[in-house]
């Protein structure tokens, strides 16, 4: 028998006509594809491997030219990719100008929806039916929009409210559930017990199919016993849930079974209404050490990484990533105090709230992925006299905004918000850049909004949101950072709601700046002041409130002054101090500087995305040294020094 060559799919009509047995083959194939490459450029290794002969069985059923396939979160979507003309580009995987790690409507026709995030694939799908309903043919005619979903994926809120919605208007759809019992960490909740259950409940199946047989041949106790039999319905039959739902089950089934799979999708293509088919699958199938860790398998770093880049003047000090630095904070908190509890939204791991976890459980809520949820949660435990810290990423926490306006803001309870990933970062395309929080949050009456520099400000920034009370939201990028920047911790100033902290002096102008960039910030000013231009630079430390006090004396003692941050530009951290100055009726030269107002694809490194906004050292001396004239007094005295006016 001769190997079909996975170099020789094109697209997925050059699946139509080949064996099962070939298929099984291509297989074999993409799974050694998927370890070799991912473990070399990085990236989510787990999920793929679990979804091969899935994913080869819906382009082998339908036309995806015709059909619409959507992919939830699109994690899992390197297969697909693969199988749409995309095997040469996987060395380019993640990388800067290379392939994304999701679904990219830039990148191919194939991919219908820019995803990054969960639960919005079957809404998607459900859009895509009713928009194709009268377009493209009616009944048997029509095209199917195909929504792919983990179990996580599912027991988001939203995807509730699409299939509650499907059931009633009935479009061509079929939503293929890829259960594999995980997210990144193992799902929680309700869904996923009843999933458990329909996962062992073949055998009740069938004994309820037995015994409905048998109640028919009794003559008169027959209606009673059978009306029992719909009681034991609820309890024994898979899927009932979503037949409640007035969409039609199938399954579970072996999602690793090809012919299973074949099978199954076309059995259901030939009929009509919302379908739910349900796989069961391995995550990180084929890969030894995902038996073992399946958490960590789910996304793996690259094998040889790229030195990243430190600032010079700090580069000797030992460096921890934020993550890392929280971490160290919240188990400082919760040994202080008894009412202090962590929540997460199925991402205990890659919040630092692990070990939290580990060591006070009933302290501990991983809500699953169900923002929404967690943020409301966290207003009730606060209204009871805890004391809540809720860590999610900063592009995540928009999902639960309405939550953070009115089951905490406008209760004024004390909630601290953990913003992790906010800024670049790196990898990850658009829909993960946490470059909106400040923009979304500042403007809500009441909420604190800090930014730490150093794991020092962390655990000082931490303690002090526990001390006040009213919202808090402290944000932090995907970067490491040493111990201390700047000013000695017992040296300096309490962190008090709206205070800035001066870091260096100078007399030819005044930076402001926030979080993490106060470490480029000083950089720059120290390689300015070899130019001749000494700069007085500030951390801002606080966004909301802000230090009103110190930018009003900056603007009346320096003519020019500059704001620098790693978020938009639009509604962020320069926005804020511009706005401020009008209210005070100060003119004075403002230089923003920030992520510009587009959307930021990946990138090898985060570095190489701060150096694409300007947002380094070197890039903020170029930009300055024109901007920032150096006084009489200031200038280095040189021979060849000419006047600048």
């Amino acid at each position: 028998m001769t190997e079909i060559p996975l170099s020789s799919i094109r697209s997925p009509a050059d699946l139509q006509g080949l064996r099962t047995s070939d298929l099984e083959n291509l297989a074999v194939q993409i799974r050694a594809m998927l370890i070799e490459k991912v473990r070399q450029s990085g990236g989510h290794l787990g999920s793929n491997l679990g979804v091969v002969e899935l994913t080869l069985a819906l382009h082998r059923v339908f036309d995806f030219c015709r059909d619409r396939l959507v992919f939830d979160v699109s994690h899992q979507s390197y297969v697909h990719k693969m199988l749409t003309g995309r095997v040469q580009e996987f060395d380019t995987l993640r990388k800067t100008d290379g392939m994304s790690g999701f679904c990219n409507r830039d990148e191919s026709p194939w991919d219908l929806l820019t995803a990054g995030h969960a639960g919005t694939a079957i809404s998607f799908a459900v859009g895509l039916a009713e928009g194709m309903r009268s377009d493209q043919g009616t009944g048997e005619d029509a095209p199917w929009s195909v929504a792919l979903v983990g179990d996580a994926g599912l027991a988001c809120g939203v995807a509730f409210e699409a299939l509650n919605h499907a059931g009633v208007c009935k479009p061509r759809m079929i939503v293929v559930l890829n259960d594999n019992e995980w997210s990144i960490a193992r799902s929680v909740g309700a869904m996923a017990r009843y999933l458990s259950r329909v996962r062992t409940s073949r055998t009740m199946q069938f004994a309820y199919e037995r015994l409905s047989s048998l109640t028919h041949r009794i003559p008169w106790l027959g209606s009673r016993l059978e009306e029992m039999g719909e009681v034991m319905r609820h309890v024994l039959v898979p899927g009932h849930l979503f037949e409640e739902l007035g969409v039609n089950y199938v399954g579970p089934l072996d999602g690793h079974d090809l012919d299973a799979c074949l099978t199954a999708l076309e059995r259901v293509k030939r009929l009509n209404g919302v379908h739910l088919v349900h796989f069961l699958t391995e995550k990180g199938r084929g890969f030894q050490p995902a038996s073992e860790d399946a958490e960590r398998a789910h996304g793996v770093a690259p094998s040889a990484k790229v030195p990243q880049a430190k600032a010079a003047k700090f580069e000797e000090m030992p460096r921890s990533s934020f993550t890392s630095w929280f971490s160290k904070a919240l188990m400082d908190a919760g040994r202080a105090d008894s009412r202090v509890v962590a929540l997460t939204a199925a991402m205990p791991t890659g919040t630092g709230m692990q070990v939290f976890a580990e060591q006070w459980p009933d302290r501990f809520y991983d809500t699953g992925i169900t923002e929404q949820h967690a943020v409301a949660m966290a207003g009730g435990l606060a209204t009871a006299g805890r004391k809540p810290i809720v860590a999610i990423y900063s592009t995540f926490l928009q999902r639960g905004y309405d939550q953070v306006f009115q089951e905490v803001a406008v209760q004024r309870e004390s909630v601290l918000f953990c913003l992790d990933r906010a800024g670049l970062v790196g990898q990850d395309g658009p829909t993960h850049q946490g470059l909106y929080d400040m923009a979304y949050l500042r403007v809500l009456p009441g909420i604190t909004l800090a930014s730490p520099r150093d794991g020092a400000d962390l655990r000082r920034l931490v303690q002090a949101a526990l001390g006040h009370e009213g919202p808090w939201a402290l944000r932090w990028p995907r970067a490491t950072v040493p111990e201390i920047v700047g000013t000695e911790d017992h040296l300096r100033p309490e962190l008090i709601p709206g205070t800035a902290e001066r870091l260096r002096s100078g007399k030819d102008g005044a930076v402001l700046a926030l979080g993490a960039m106060v470490e480029t910030v000083l950089e720059a000013a120290s390689l300015l002041a070899d130019q001749g231009v000494e700069l007085e630079v500030w951390d801002a430390r606080f966004c909301r409130p802000l230090d009103v006090g110190v930018v009003g004396d900056l603007a009346r003692r320096h003519g020019a002054m500059a704001t620098v941050e790693e978020h938009a530009l639009a509604g962020g951290f320069g926005s804020a101090v511009a706005e401020t100055l009008a209210d005070l009726s100060l003119p004075v030269r403002l230089s923003r500087h920030g992520v510009p107002d587009r959307f930021i694809a990946h990138a090898s490194l985060r570095e190489e995305q701060l150096a694409g906004c300007g947002l380094t050292a070197p890039q903020l001396v170029e930009s300055w040294k024109d901007f920032f004239v150096p006084s009489p007094a200031s200038a280095p005295e040189t021979s060849s020094q000419k006047p600048r006016t």
